[in-house]
Protein backbone atom coordinates (compact mmCIF):
# COMPACT_ATOMS: atom_id res chain seq x y z
CA UNK A 1 0.00 0.00 0.00
CA UNK A 2 2.93 2.33 0.69
CA UNK A 3 4.08 1.99 -2.92
CA UNK A 4 0.59 2.90 -4.14
CA UNK A 5 0.74 6.13 -2.13
CA UNK A 6 4.21 6.82 -3.56
CA UNK A 7 2.82 6.51 -7.09
CA UNK A 8 -0.05 8.85 -6.20
CA UNK A 9 2.43 11.29 -4.64
CA UNK A 10 4.57 11.19 -7.79
CA UNK A 11 1.57 11.91 -10.02
CA UNK A 12 0.40 14.73 -7.75
CA UNK A 13 3.84 16.37 -7.86
CA UNK A 14 3.80 16.23 -11.66
CA UNK A 15 0.24 17.54 -11.80
CA UNK A 16 0.81 20.43 -9.40
CA UNK A 17 3.90 21.36 -11.41
CA UNK A 18 2.12 21.39 -14.78
CA UNK A 19 -1.49 21.92 -13.57
CA UNK A 20 -2.73 20.66 -16.93
CA UNK A 21 -5.41 18.21 -15.84
CA UNK A 22 -6.74 19.93 -12.73
CA UNK A 23 -6.94 23.36 -14.43
CA UNK A 24 -8.83 21.82 -17.34
CA UNK A 25 -11.25 19.97 -15.04
CA UNK A 26 -11.95 23.06 -12.92
CA UNK A 27 -12.34 25.32 -15.96
CA UNK A 28 -14.69 22.86 -17.66
CA UNK A 29 -16.77 22.53 -14.47
CA UNK A 30 -17.04 26.29 -14.08
CA UNK A 31 -18.02 26.91 -17.70
CA UNK A 32 -20.71 24.22 -17.67
CA UNK A 33 -22.03 25.40 -14.28
CA UNK A 34 -22.30 29.01 -15.50
CA UNK A 35 -24.03 27.86 -18.71
CA UNK A 36 -26.54 25.80 -16.72
CA UNK A 37 -27.22 28.68 -14.32
CA UNK A 38 -28.04 30.98 -17.25
CA UNK A 39 -30.05 28.46 -19.28
CA UNK A 40 -32.24 26.95 -16.53
CA UNK A 41 -35.45 28.88 -15.69
CA UNK A 42 -35.69 29.94 -12.06
CA UNK A 43 -38.99 28.13 -11.50
CA UNK A 44 -37.37 24.70 -12.10
CA UNK A 45 -33.94 25.34 -10.60
CA UNK A 46 -34.61 23.40 -7.39
CA UNK A 47 -35.84 20.38 -9.34
CA UNK A 48 -32.94 20.07 -11.79
CA UNK A 49 -29.92 21.69 -10.10
CA UNK A 50 -28.56 18.58 -8.36
CA UNK A 51 -28.92 16.24 -11.38
CA UNK A 52 -27.10 18.92 -13.41
CA UNK A 53 -24.35 18.99 -10.78
CA UNK A 54 -24.02 15.24 -11.13
CA UNK A 55 -23.84 15.66 -14.91
CA UNK A 56 -20.98 18.14 -14.52
CA UNK A 57 -18.93 15.68 -12.48
CA UNK A 58 -19.70 12.80 -14.86
CA UNK A 59 -18.37 14.71 -17.87
CA UNK A 60 -15.36 15.98 -15.91
CA UNK A 61 -14.62 12.44 -14.80
CA UNK A 62 -14.79 10.92 -18.26
CA UNK A 63 -12.47 13.60 -19.62
CA UNK A 64 -10.08 13.80 -16.67
CA UNK A 65 -9.68 10.52 -14.81
CA UNK A 66 -8.24 8.58 -17.75
CA UNK A 67 -5.41 11.12 -17.96
CA UNK A 68 -3.66 9.31 -15.11
CA UNK A 69 -2.63 6.51 -17.50
CA UNK A 70 -2.71 8.50 -20.74
CA UNK A 71 -0.04 10.85 -19.40
CA UNK A 72 2.25 7.89 -18.82
CA UNK A 73 1.82 6.89 -22.47
CA UNK A 74 2.37 10.44 -23.73
CA UNK A 75 5.48 10.93 -21.60
CA UNK A 76 6.73 7.47 -22.66
CA UNK A 77 7.06 6.36 -19.04
CA UNK A 78 4.54 3.53 -19.33
CA UNK A 79 7.19 0.95 -20.19
CA UNK A 80 9.15 2.07 -17.15
CA UNK A 81 6.17 1.28 -14.95
CA UNK A 82 5.77 -2.11 -16.60
CA UNK A 83 9.37 -3.16 -15.83
CA UNK A 84 9.44 -1.62 -12.36
CA UNK A 85 9.37 -3.92 -9.31
CA UNK A 86 5.85 -2.72 -8.51
CA UNK A 87 2.86 -4.94 -9.18
CA UNK A 88 0.30 -3.69 -11.74
CA UNK A 89 -2.45 -3.82 -9.11
CA UNK A 90 -0.41 -1.48 -6.90
CA UNK A 91 -0.01 0.91 -9.82
CA UNK A 92 -3.76 0.85 -10.37
CA UNK A 93 -4.47 1.61 -6.71
CA UNK A 94 -1.95 4.48 -6.86
CA UNK A 95 -3.71 5.96 -9.89
CA UNK A 96 -7.09 5.63 -8.18
CA UNK A 97 -5.77 7.43 -5.08
CA UNK A 98 -4.37 10.18 -7.31
CA UNK A 99 -7.70 10.64 -9.10
CA UNK A 100 -9.59 10.58 -5.79
CA UNK A 101 -7.47 13.44 -4.44
CA UNK A 102 -7.98 15.42 -7.65
CA UNK A 103 -11.76 15.09 -7.62
CA UNK A 104 -12.00 16.02 -3.92
CA UNK A 105 -10.00 19.19 -4.64
CA UNK A 106 -12.33 19.96 -7.54
CA UNK A 107 -15.40 19.36 -5.37
CA UNK A 108 -14.05 21.78 -2.75
CA UNK A 109 -13.63 24.37 -5.51
CA UNK A 110 -16.81 23.83 -7.53
CA UNK A 111 -19.53 23.00 -4.98
CA UNK A 112 -19.56 26.40 -3.18
CA UNK A 113 -19.68 28.20 -6.56
CA UNK A 114 -22.49 25.92 -7.76
CA UNK A 115 -24.39 26.57 -4.53
CA UNK A 116 -24.06 30.32 -5.05
CA UNK A 117 -25.04 30.22 -8.73
CA UNK A 118 -28.22 28.22 -8.10
CA UNK A 119 -28.96 29.58 -4.61
CA UNK A 120 -29.50 26.07 -3.30
CA UNK A 121 -31.24 25.49 0.02
CA UNK A 122 -29.75 22.06 0.70
CA UNK A 123 -27.51 20.70 3.45
CA UNK A 124 -24.02 21.27 2.06
CA UNK A 125 -22.36 18.56 4.16
CA UNK A 126 -24.83 15.87 3.05
CA UNK A 127 -24.45 16.89 -0.60
CA UNK A 128 -20.66 16.93 -0.37
CA UNK A 129 -20.58 13.49 1.26
CA UNK A 130 -23.05 12.03 -1.25
CA UNK A 131 -21.36 13.43 -4.35
CA UNK A 132 -17.98 12.29 -3.02
CA UNK A 133 -19.17 8.70 -2.65
CA UNK A 134 -20.51 8.77 -6.20
CA UNK A 135 -17.34 10.34 -7.58
CA UNK A 136 -15.10 7.82 -5.83
CA UNK A 137 -17.08 5.02 -7.46
CA UNK A 138 -16.76 6.74 -10.84
CA UNK A 139 -13.02 7.17 -10.26
CA UNK A 140 -12.65 3.44 -9.66
CA UNK A 141 -14.47 2.55 -12.88
CA UNK A 142 -12.73 5.08 -15.16
CA UNK A 143 -9.26 4.50 -13.73
CA UNK A 144 -9.61 0.76 -14.19
CA UNK A 145 -10.88 1.07 -17.77
CA UNK A 146 -8.47 3.75 -18.96
CA UNK A 147 -5.67 1.26 -19.53
CA UNK A 148 -7.85 -0.39 -22.20
CA UNK A 149 -7.81 2.70 -24.44
CA UNK A 150 -4.19 3.77 -24.04
CA UNK A 151 -3.11 2.42 -27.43
CA UNK A 152 -6.24 3.52 -29.30
CA UNK A 153 -6.02 6.51 -31.63
CA UNK A 154 -9.58 7.50 -30.75
CA UNK A 155 -9.15 6.98 -27.01
CA UNK A 156 -10.96 10.22 -26.05
CA UNK A 157 -14.01 9.01 -27.98
CA UNK A 158 -13.68 5.39 -26.92
CA UNK A 159 -13.58 6.02 -23.17
CA UNK A 160 -17.20 7.27 -22.80
CA UNK A 161 -18.46 4.36 -24.92
CA UNK A 162 -16.77 1.88 -22.58
CA UNK A 163 -17.33 3.72 -19.32
CA UNK A 164 -21.00 4.70 -19.39
CA UNK A 165 -22.49 1.17 -19.60
CA UNK A 166 -20.30 -0.07 -16.74
CA UNK A 167 -20.86 3.00 -14.59
CA UNK A 168 -24.62 3.17 -15.29
CA UNK A 169 -25.52 1.56 -11.91
CA UNK A 170 -23.54 4.30 -10.16
CA UNK A 171 -25.10 7.07 -12.25
CA UNK A 172 -28.67 5.84 -11.82
CA UNK A 173 -28.19 5.38 -8.06
CA UNK A 174 -26.71 8.86 -7.72
CA UNK A 175 -29.73 10.34 -9.53
CA UNK A 176 -31.95 8.75 -6.86
CA UNK A 177 -29.74 10.25 -4.13
CA UNK A 178 -29.79 13.71 -5.76
CA UNK A 179 -33.59 13.60 -6.07
CA UNK A 180 -33.95 12.66 -2.40
CA UNK A 181 -31.68 15.55 -1.36
CA UNK A 182 -33.83 17.90 -3.43
CA UNK A 183 -36.71 17.11 -1.06
CA UNK A 184 -34.58 17.55 2.05
CA UNK A 185 -33.95 13.86 2.72
CA UNK A 186 -31.05 11.48 2.20
CA UNK A 187 -31.75 8.04 0.76
CA UNK A 188 -29.01 5.81 2.14
CA UNK A 189 -29.88 2.66 0.18
CA UNK A 190 -28.42 3.89 -3.14
CA UNK A 191 -25.26 5.06 -1.36
CA UNK A 192 -24.82 1.63 0.22
CA UNK A 193 -25.31 0.05 -3.19
CA UNK A 194 -22.75 2.42 -4.73
CA UNK A 195 -20.22 1.56 -2.02
CA UNK A 196 -20.72 -2.18 -2.57
CA UNK A 197 -20.52 -1.76 -6.35
CA UNK A 198 -17.29 0.23 -5.98
CA UNK A 199 -15.77 -2.47 -3.80
CA UNK A 200 -16.79 -5.13 -6.33
CA UNK A 201 -15.36 -3.16 -9.27
CA UNK A 202 -12.13 -2.51 -7.40
CA UNK A 203 -11.76 -6.21 -6.56
CA UNK A 204 -12.41 -7.30 -10.15
CA UNK A 205 -10.05 -4.63 -11.49
CA UNK A 206 -7.22 -5.69 -9.19
CA UNK A 207 -7.71 -9.34 -10.17
CA UNK A 208 -7.56 -8.72 -13.95
CA UNK A 209 -5.34 -5.64 -14.09
CA UNK A 210 -2.09 -7.62 -14.02
CA UNK A 211 -2.98 -9.16 -17.38
CA UNK A 212 -4.43 -5.97 -18.91
CA UNK A 213 -1.49 -3.80 -17.94
CA UNK A 214 1.19 -6.18 -19.20
CA UNK A 215 -0.63 -6.71 -22.48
Amino acid sequence: MRKAFEIAKKDLKIEFRSKGTINFMILFSLIVSFMFSIAIPKNVVNDVALPLLLLVFIFVGVLGYSRAFLKEAEMETLDGLKVSPISPSTILVGKIIYNCILIILIEITILPIFFALFNLKINFILLFASITIGNLAFVTVISSLSVLVIKSRARELLMPIIAFPISFPVISSMIVVMNSLTFGQLNLDPLIFISLYSAMMLTVSILVFDYLFVE
